[in-house]
């Protein structure tokens, strides 16, 4: 949900705690793999100031998407890349919003 100052609020408590058995992704999840898709890999408050997300928001997705497989550290900086899983669960997505 938007704010005044164009970042977003995260879409629920309930998302940022456990990683579902079949990971359905949110909004937050999408723009931040998409973003990774495209930028290769980042800081999560880059990706943040890039997806317009709170950076705490980021963070938490960011440790749900890396505990799903779908992203995973580059660095020992703690920058993330998105996996293969990533982009095939990013492209099943999109294509449910297009179907």
């Amino acid at each position: 949900m938007p704010t005044g100052d164009g970042a977003e609020r995260p879409e629920s408590e309930a998302e940022s705690d456990t990683v579902p058995p079949e990971m359905s992704l949110t909004r937050s999840d999408e723009r931040v793999l998409a973003y990774l898709a495209d930028a290769g890999a980042d800081y999560p408050a880059l990706v943040a100031g890039n997806t317009g997300l709170y950076a705490s928001h980021v963070e938490t997705r960011l440790d749900v998407l890396a505990q799903a497989g779908l992203v995973e550290a580059a660095t020992e900086e703690i920058v993330y890349r998105i996996t293969d899983d990533g982009r095939d669960a990013l492209d099943d997505d999109r294509a449910t919003w297009s179907g």
